[in-house]
């Protein structure tokens, strides 16, 4: 059709003064913000009731708003790749759900635990998590969320490569705890060390089911030192996976 058979509002030069108009260039900028931020916002809720994988796919998380699920997808990550480091292998993804309500078996102060009986991690989300304020004497952040999240991978993890049919409390959180402080930068975790009274043991039988259940931050900061310490670590995870550590 020739430009001048064109309805007059059609027109190009019509159209470059309805656009050129005083206000009507920020009344479409407006609209295409709010549209951004109706996408964004579905975005961060859209995995509710769902699983999502991970990045690497080595993790699904289930219920997690986006912050939540970029932060626990990074601390599972970390903890897997220093795993992977010693041979110690996923051999599933690991199934992570965030829930306000964690399961009883924890303890009503658990901010997050593996089942083993399910094969699934649970945590809590940020917003729940930061009311405890500290955690291992240091102020709650979005790096300290991903570090929970790394302990419960970790657990998820050395659940499938234990060779023993009932491996102890002792064997299963040192192995945890030695993985969640790797995934701390490291101010953060010379931080978290320097806030827990320590010894650093020399012997694995000092590390008890007593100690655990009475003080697991000492446990863990215990744990990490005495892991750093070992001639070959590598060896020595696999040794406690095998049942040869930390028994009964």
């Amino acid at each position: 059709m020739p430009i001048n058979t064109l309805p007059e509002h059609l027109r190009p030069e019509r159209l470059l003064i309805r656009i050129a108009k005083p206000g009507e260039v920020m009344r479409y900028v407006r609209a295409l913000l709010l549209g951004l931020a109706t996408a964004t916002a579905f975005a961060a809720t859209s995995t509710a009731g769902e699983r999502a994988l991970c990045p690497g796919g080595q993790a699904a998380v289930q219920d997690a708003e986006a912050a939540d699920f970029a932060d626990i997808c990074a601390g599972a990550a970390s903890a897997l790749n220093f795993l992977a480091t010693h041979g110690i292998r996923p051999v599933e993804p690991v199934a992570i759900d965030v829930t306000a309500t964690i399961p009883e078996a924890a303890g009503p102060t658990a901010a997050g635990c593996y089942i083993e009986q399910k094969r699934r991690v649970y945590v809590v989300p940020y917003a729940v998590f930061r009311k405890n304020k500290t955690w291992f004497g240091v102020n709650i952040t979005r790096e300290i969320y991903r570090s929970l999240a790394a302990h419960e991978a970790a657990h998820a993890v050395a659940a499938c490569n234990f060779q023993i049919a009932r491996p102890t409390i002792q064997a299963k959180e040192y192995v945890a705890y030695v993985a969640m402080f790797h995934s701390m930068s490291p101010g953060l975790r010379q931080q978290a060390l320097r806030r827990v009274r320590t010894e650093v043991f020399q012997s694995l039988d000092r590390f008890t089911p007593v100690l655990y259940m009475f003080d697991p931050m000492r446990f863990g900061a215990e744990a990490y030192r005495h892991f750093s310490a070992a001639s070959n670590p590598a060896e020595l995870l696999q040794d406690i996976l095998a049942g040869k550590l930390l028994v009964d």
